[in-house]
């Protein structure tokens, strides 16, 4: 099991909590050294592609902190998924740099058929002007973990059970 800050957990730990939602995980990208033309390899897949490809790589000093989960294909995920939907865009029309995108893995390598098996969604926080500690960008997570679950209890979303 990775060893996250607890800003970070803590904001797993709410995504998690949302009915039909699983396998949350994170990860952190210095943006910078991506460049245009290295986006077509396989190690870049990850990374929201289309937003790179408008502006020909990343950014000086951009970090790419990405959160992803998958859903349990059930009503209760697709209500969850809607919900989160609507908030990451609500919190970039404040002025957040995040971004919401779906991810999957080729129809099928080989004899192995994978369609239906690999979609996962992405949660993409991009930091301009990235500082030289993590400690300001714990804080931005914190503040959007503390925006979620407020959300989460005004709206009355469905959790799971403890």
């Amino acid at each position: 099991m990775n060893e996250y800050p607890i800003e970070i957990e803590q904001f797993h730990q709410t995504l998690n909590s949302l009915k039909g939602i699983e396998n949350v995980s994170s990860g952190i990208n210095n943006l910078e050294e991506v460049k245009e033309e290295n986006l077509s390899g396989v190690e870049f897949s990850h990374l929201p592609l289309a937003a790179l490809l408008r502006t020909n790589g990343g950014f000086e000093n951009e970090m790419l902190l990405q959160f992803e989960f998958t859903i349990d294909k059930t009503k209760e995920s697709l209500i969850s998924l809607e919900f989160l939907s609507w908030f990451i865009r609500d919190q970039s029309r404040g002025g957040i740099k995040l971004q919401l995108r779906p991810f999957a893995l080729p129809p099928q390598v080989g004899e192995n058929r994978q369609l239906g098996q690999t979609l996962k969604f992405q949660l993409d926080y991009f930091i301009a002007d990235a500082p030289e500690t993590l400690e300001p960008i714990l804080d931005l997570i914190s503040k959007l973990n503390n925006a979620l679950d407020l959300f989460i209890k005004l709206y009355n979303i469905p959790l799971k059970l403890q």
